[in-house]
């Protein structure tokens, strides 16, 4: 499995933009976002598009039980142009702020190299 830190842009529903890490991790299936951000700010900050109380995710850590998923505005990742209304599952994570899943980046198709931590496109 693939993972990689590299820094993204959120535009949440208050057309405020932040840029945060992200790990682009290949075990992933989904995306996922902290509610607190590790800057103390948090996601209802930049304001939420769309939240749906209840669907069915597998979380990070091997879980599977309903999720609160929500929608952003705009997701920006150097290198693609701006994905419009990227959805994310809410979750407490310790060790980063956004996971963006294997199912997006084959979407986008994105690559990973671990070795040099960069991603590529194809």
């Amino acid at each position: 499995m693939g993972k990689i830190f590299k820094e993204i842009g959120l535009l949440g529903a208050k057309n405020k933009f932040i840029k945060i890490k992200a790990l682009f991790d290949t075990g992933a299936g989904d995306n996922y976002i902290a509610e607190i951000f590790s800057d103390g700010s948090s996601i209802y900050d930049l304001g939420i598009l769309e939240l749906r109380e209840t669907q069915p995710v597998i979380f990070p850590n091997g879980t599977d039980i309903d999720g609160r998923m929500i929608k952003l505005k705009l997701l920006k990742i150097e290198g693609i142009p701006p994905i419009p209304e990227p959805t994310f599952c809410l979750f407490d994570m310790k060790m980063c702020d956004v996971i963006i899943g294997a199912k997006l980046m084959q979407e986008l198709k994105i690559i990973l190299n671990p070795s040099l931590k960069e991603i590529s496109f194809t």
